[in-house]
């Protein structure tokens, strides 16, 4: 399922983080757990993909500048993109927001206007995507007898790996059997690197318009649960152009 929430400011304009994707998220979070405590516990049990993702916050005709690490609005209105394979999971969204529709991101205070529930498209074997959140990679490498992670970029080959591993992961845990179709190739149109705090910690991550090939069923799975890792935490969304 995919939404589209509206949001209003009470004041003619506002100013937020550009790295709010964290606070969308513990708002996000929180009206999930107004609607159903308990699905709440299962979504923050860690390490187990969530099959949600949600998009940046954007506002209507780019009525926007940037100062420093700002996003400096000129209107009222900002909006943004949920999707998941879980329709359980957007419901209790929809109902937590409804319930009680005030919200916070970034200490800035907004009105949950509209959720709108969008029509979702039928993914098949050779796609264009543009993100809508960036898409984050990582791998974990030894170094002096310790780990540590290391954030990809589409120029390193292990990038694709990475997704590619990951679509896997969340169709075998989501469907609870192996996709029959492994096959899956990236290619990049259009890359913009970025950089996201999550709390205290910064994440390399990509904007991209890329063309994917394969196996429908992963492809599905990336287009409504998000490709990459940490999507609940806002990477990865992508629609379909």
């Amino acid at each position: 399922m995919r939404l589209k929430i509206s949001l209003l400011s009470p004041a003619d304009s506002f100013e937020i983080d550009l790295n709010h994707s964290y606070h969308l998220a513990s708002a996000i979070y929180r009206a999930i757990e107004r609607a159903d405590p308990s699905l709440s516990i299962e979504l923050h049990k860690p390490d187990v993909p969530k099959f949600f993702t949600f998009s940046k916050l954007f506002i209507p005709k780019r009525k926007f500048r940037i100062e420093g690490e700002k996003m400096v609005s000129d209107c009222e209105e900002a909006y943004f993109f949920f999707s998941t394979l879980r329709n359980e999971v957007a419901a209790s969204l929809v109902e937590g927001l409804l319930s009680k529709p005030e919200i916070r991101i970034c200490g800035v205070d907004f009105i949950v206007s509209e959720v709108s529930v969008l029509p979702e498209r039928e993914v098949k074997g050779r796609e264009k995507f543009v993100t809508l959140s960036p898409i984050y990679a990582s791998t974990s490498v030894g170094e002096n007898g310790r780990r540590r992670i290391f954030d990809l970029y589409p120029k390193d080959s292990k990038f694709y790996e990475v997704i590619l591993q990951n679509l896997v992961k969340k169709y075998v845990l989501y469907y609870k059997s192996a996709p029959e179709n492994l096959d899956f190739h990236m290619k990049p149109l259009n890359v913009k690197a970025k950089r996201i705090r999550l709390k205290d910690t910064f994440h390399r991550c990509v904007e991209m318009v890329f063309k994917a090939e394969g196996s429908p069923e992963l492809l599905d799975v990336g287009y409504k649960a998000g490709f990459g890792s940490k999507n609940s935490m806002g990477f990865g969304m992508v629609k379909v152009v």
